[in-house]
């Protein structure tokens, strides 16, 4: 019975039209996109050489050479497609290194498949896999089944393979895979018992496209503006690497004035800016001869992941790189200066939790130092650690009352005495040890916690002004922080009259600081908090003055009783223009009537320097640093006497 050839160029035009897609998308980033297109390739040549075959075999006993050739092409691509289709299950589960590090999973994956061609080349002198009889007639022999159980080996690792990493992967995922390996299977066993229906490679190509639509999806892996990776594709990969505890090597590259760019050129010349500097960094990897997988995550940031034998180059790439950027790029017909901070990090060895990355990559702007930084010598890992579970141990120091309050005195330059103090929140726990607030601050704030927190701490420290203690030490107010995300709340200031009042402390001791970020803002809630408060007689001072961008008509118009500059001021030594810029801000503040504390004050020589500048406090460690407050109690008992 004749072959019928419809399904064979039905299969042709689908594989043909995904390559399409994948090429005019420019989807050939990343070893995803490019196996993929391998797999493809693979099936093309694989639909092209059946269809030679049998349009060969239509011609009588002439050419049997070439049906010979075309028949022992299709037969040998066919078993490599099936490799090939189990090797990109592999790389979905991002698994190939677990082979690659073992000999018995090597021989396992690989020596199957060695033997195809060792049969197809023996084939021509044995016919045992087929022959071409000299009627012209294609006939199978008698080892010809062994082709399918290879196929069927490779189908039944790729279950097996799916099936255990079933954690890494969506259920879509999951399905599509089963589903497309079920078609093809089902395809291979009515070819094998009805050779003349030809539908082995249209299901092929249906699998293919179930791949595409299900689990390739290039637009949700591809940045449309950069051509690189995005953030969702780098975001999956780390967590499979992290879950695998994959060695790789990931080069952290953040543009630091990013924004200020955004700012300066709006949003066209930016994404013409930053696929710019994508295509720099591509091409200096192939420069470099390194190869590796390329992301943009947004907002100026880069990742270039090695793995393997490329790690060795991530020094040298790095270094190239942080050099590249150094120099000044022509854009617009302007010399454009891009700040560029490039880490190195080692992943499970540096890092093995994915809100450590995080961190770090948040951490790298303080990190700047215009070389190459590494991700081990930043910090400990220990503090990764702190991160990965910072929401259980903020859920654990609210529940357990773990949270300690320390203050840190104020001191009077006209009463020559320490006149106040500033409450600070402070966490120890048994697992990590003590935690610092610049890391769990911003945690809390970005679970909600920091509510909680909050309000323990006003809690704790009106307790204590409350009682019989606070008044023996003769201070005149404790200042207590609200974060930006606590002045948001409709219901803050009812809050903290509300336990004023049960504490029994009048407005006067009490001094609310609120930081220049959260005064900025134009939220109404923050507003009518302040404006209630204030009423309610509790004063307020704008906190880390000089950090932001200050609207300073919109500060003036709100009832700030003191101004705290930050200790940024304090770098008059490193910065003498600085003393030039203080005495305006002095001057510009006393003019408002508001008194000024200077924060950061470490030695005498800055002490006198900002007592002779007028202002009216220090908090520094000069005087002291933040205290427990069983510390605090004799440290101004001690001064008080």
């Amino acid at each position: 019975m004749e072959k019928i050839l419809f399904f064979d160029y039905s299969a042709l035009v689908i594989e043909i039209v995904l390559l399409g897609c994948m090429l005019i998308k420019k989807m050939t980033n990343g070893k995803m996109n490019r196996a993929y297109i391998l797999l493809v390739s693979f099936a093309i040549l694989t639909a092209v050489a059946d269809i030679l075959a049998v349009t060969y075999d239509r011609t009588g006993n002439m050419f049997n050479t070439e049906k010979m050739i075309y028949h022992t092409l299709y037969l040998l691509m066919r078993a490599f497609t099936t490799f090939f289709c189990l090797s990109y299950v592999i790389m979905i589960t991002d698994t190939w290194f677990k082979a690659s590090n073992n000999f018995f999973k090597k021989l396992k994956l690989f020596l199957p498949i060695t033997f195809a061609p060792i049969l197809m080349a023996a084939n021509f002198f044995t016919h045992h896999i087929f022959y071409i009889s000299t009627q012209g007639e294609y006939i199978r022999g008698p080892l010809f089944i062994i082709l399918y159980a290879l196929n069927g080996y490779y189908a039944i690792y790729g279950f097996i393979k799916v099936f255990i990493n079933r954690h890494m992967l969506s259920p879509s995922k999951i399905i599509s895979i089963y589903t497309g390996s079920f078609l093809m299977m089902c395809a291979a066993a009515v070819q094998f018992f009805i050779p003349h229906v030809l539908i082995d490679m249209f299901a092929n190509a249906t699998g293919l496209l179930f791949l595409f639509m299900m689990i390739q999806r290039p637009e949700e892996i591809t940045d449309s503006e950069t051509g690189l990776l995005k953030q969702s594709a780098y975001d999956l990969e780390i967590g499979r690497s992290l879950a695998n505890k994959k060695p790789e090597t990931i080069l952290m590259i953040k543009i630091l004035n990013f924004n200020v760019i955004r700012e300066m050129f709006g949003y066209r010349d930016t994404v013409t800016i930053k696929k710019m500097a994508g295509d720099d960094i591509q091409r200096i990897m192939r420069d470099n001869k390194t190869y590796g997988e390329v992301y943009y995550i947004g907002s100026g940031n880069y990742r270039i992941k090695l793995e393997g034998k490329q790690e060795r180059f991530a020094a040298e790439l790095a270094e190239t790189l942080n050099d590249h950027f150094k120099k000044p790029k022509k854009f617009n017909k302007i010399k454009l200066n891009l700040i560029v901070c490039v880490c190195i990090t080692k992943i499970p060895c540096d890092i093995d939790n994915v809100k450590a990355m995080t961190a770090l990559a948040s951490s790298l702007k303080n990190q700047y130092s215009g070389n190459v930084l590494y991700a081990s010598e930043i910090s400990s890992k220990e503090k990764y650690n702190v991160m990965r579970d910072i929401d259980m141990i903020l859920e654990n120091a609210i529940s357990g009352d773990s949270f300690e309050v320390y203050y840190q005195p104020i001191y009077s330059i006209k009463e020559k005495r320490f006149t106040s103090a500033e409450a600070l929140i402070r966490l120890q726990t048994e697992q990590y040890g003590y935690i610092s607030p610049e890391l769990f601050i911003p945690a809390a704030e970005k679970n909600g916690t920091i509510h909680k927190i909050g309000q323990t701490v006003m809690e704790k420290v009106c307790q204590f002004i409350g009682s019989e203690e606070y008044d023996d030490l003769g201070l005149d107010y404790i200042e207590i922080n609200l974060s930006p995300a606590q002045c948001m709340e409709d219901d803050l200031a009812r809050k903290v009259i509300s336990i004023m009042d049960d504490n029994k402390v009048t407005p006067d001791k009490i001094n609310l600081e609120i930081t220049e970020t959260a005064a900025g803002e134009l939220q109404n809630s923050i507003l009518n908090n302040i404006k209630t408060l204030h009423n309610a007689g509790i004063s307020l001072s704008l906190d880390d003055f000089g950090t932001g961008y200050s609207n300073m008509t919109r500060i003036a118009s709100l009832p700030f009783h003191i101004i705290k500059l930050d200790k940024t001021f304090t770098e008059i030594k490193e910065n003498p223009n600085l003393v030039i810029v203080l005495e305006n801000v002095i001057k510009m503040i006393k003019a408002l009537n508001m008194k000024i504390v200077i924060e950061g004050v470490e030695n005498r020589e800055l002490a006198d320097k900002f007592a002779e500048l007028d202002c009216e406090y220090i908090q520094g460690y000069y005087y002291s640093r933040p205290l427990p407050l069983s510390e605090f109690k004799e440290f101004i008992l001690a001064h008080k006497s």
